[in-house]
């Protein structure tokens, strides 16, 4: 699949990168339909943002279309259209529990900054 790729600061190209594929039984597949750049990502190219990983498929925020779900998914399926969030959470430790979503103890920012975005 195309993607685009940071390769540090104001170095970026699209790129053939592998489809994704399920890590855990809590992932989702998700087959992009639409995909924009937010003032983060301008960051992220600037250089802004030190801890972005060469190589990683820039992009946080999304809708596309459920493919494929883990055992684990219970609230999704195939075909299910989806917004996604810049935000990962898990929904069970202190800060999820209280609705601060983006202060996640295992998730946080991490879709196109940490890990492969959108």
């Amino acid at each position: 699949m195309k993607a685009l790729v940071y390769h540090g600061p104001g170095k970026r190209a699209w790129e053939e990168k592998p489809k994704p594929s399920r890590q855990e039984a809590t992932d989702a597949i998700v087959r992009i339909t639409k995909t924009t750049i937010c003032g983060t990502d301008l960051h992220i190219m600037k250089g802004d943002v030190p801890d972005v990983p060469d190589g990683l498929t820039l992009g946080h925020e999304g809708v596309g279309i459920i493919t494929e779900v883990g055992a684990g998914v219970a609230n999704f399926k195939a075909g299910d259209r989806v917004l996604i969030s810049c935000i990962t959470s898990c929904g069970k430790c202190a800060a999820c529990k209280k609705g601060m979503y983006s202060h996640c103890e295992s998730g946080g920012w991490i879709l196109g900054h940490l890990i492969d975005g959108t």
